[in-house]
């Protein structure tokens, strides 16, 4: 057993499993759970390791230094829900069964639970067992009134002290707070985000991107963390400056605490101020800027994050020269290719020499590959089993 860890323990609980099971030919809904739970587990990724499987729930962890900003397990929650609602879209879309199964399908959800505290690790055959009080609290909390109080059937419960933890408590306010007592544990205060909402505004997201056939410029560098970690690196403040070049880098306009379109880097260089605008925001995977640019023409910038076996490849792009005569467009394009590659670069670089440090001294921490690659044939078998219970 190893020592105390502090971190965050989640659970991923798929809604109307039982009702689901009982209602349906059971081959066909055994089928689509599988799918379903399998989709779960691919969505959790680094910095986030799967603990096991428990009947239609997938308990998972992650330790405080791999969570640099609170917003972005925030959006972990989110994209894991918009991926499992677009899946249930896709079976309803593509089957012509007429089973009870296939039928039910649409009423499946999900639902989260996030729980900050200490915890040990026990290594078992097919998985790794969290032990401690705050795992119990984090199990305890599947068993609320939340849906009778609040009215959601889909959410994410975020405990008190995930709250603290992550450092959304502007985000929190938006939340509806909920109150749960348990016996030995006492009264547990909880903020629920109601995730169909969260659906609502993410399908139909108009989409902004600079590709490779039409960009500007290119430049890429490789970096020895997973997205989600370097995720982090290209969005905050801080480490956006060192990107661009500028002295310093703040966030205007923030969405109850977090970035999101509309929001801007607001960059430092000397006297001048540069706001760059989010316009596309797409965790994990991309984001896109409006930057002005002198004499009335600005671009846009497209960032581009891609799982590599080693890390992550970030690939910047920029957009064709807009606005201005094409005289003015042709002698700032000269510029660009020049100037502006050279410090993109120099960015890039500076990055990678403060990853490395901030590895080496621990301020960030991944897993190594020996935690990441569970069993996962074991823990295929295991999905079998609980869907046999």
């Amino acid at each position: 057993m190893s020592k105390t860890q502090h971190g965050y323990m989640i659970i991923a609980d798929i809604t109307g499993y039982t009702a689901f099971l009982s209602g349906s030919e059971l081959e066909h809904a055994e089928d689509s759970l599988r799918s379903l739970i399998g989709l779960l587990i691919e969505q959790t990724q680094v910095p986030l390791l799967i603990s096991r499987l428990e009947g239609d729930a997938v308990i998972s962890y992650a330790d405080k230094r791999s969570i640099l900003q609170g917003q972005t397990l925030v959006e972990m929650m989110e994209s894991t829900y918009v991926a499992f609602k677009r899946a249930i879209e896709l079976m309803v879309l593509n089957t012509t069964c007429t089973c009870n199964a296939c039928r039910n399908i649409s009423n499946l959800d999900l639902k989260f639970f996030v729980h900050y505290g200490t915890y040990m690790l026990q290594q078992l055959p097919a998985y790794t067992e969290l032990i401690g009080t705050d795992v119990n609290t984090v199990h305890r909390l599947t068993k609320n009134s939340i849906k009778e109080k609040i009215g959601c059937e889909a959410y994410v419960a975020y405990s008190e002290a995930a709250v603290e933890a992550l450092q959304i408590q502007e985000l929190a306010k938006t939340m509806a707070a909920h109150t749960e007592e348990y016996d030995h544990i006492g009264a547990v205060n909880m903020f629920v985000q109601d995730m169909a909402a969260v659906w609502e505004r993410r399908k139909e997201g108009s989409r902004i991107l600079v590709t490779s056939e039409d960009a500007l410029i290119t430049c890429e560098f490789e970096y020895p963390l997973a997205p989600m970690l370097m995720w982090d690196y290209v969005t905050k403040p801080e480490f956006k400056a060192m990107l661009s070049g500028s002295d310093t880098a703040v966030i205007d306009n923030m969405d109850n605490g977090r970035i999101s379109l509309d929001s801007a880097y607001i960059c430092a260089h000397g006297k001048s101020i540069t706001p760059q605008t989010v316009v596309d925001w797409q965790p994990f995977e991309q984001f896109t800027i409006h930057s002005p640019i002198p004499m009335g023409m600005y671009v846009y910038w497209t960032t581009y994050l891609e799982p590599t076996k080693t890390g992550t490849k970030v690939t910047s792009l920029s957009s064709e020269l807009q606005g201005s005569s094409s005289l003015v467009r042709k002698l700032m394009m000269v510029f660009m290719r020049q100037v502006v590659i050279k410090t993109t670069m120099e960015g890039f670089e500076k990055l990678g020499v403060q990853i490395e440090k901030d590895i080496q001294e621990g301020a960030v921490y991944q897993p190594d590959a020996a935690a990441v690659e569970f069993d996962v044939g074991a823990l295929r078998a295991a999905m079998a089993e609980n869907m046999a219970a």
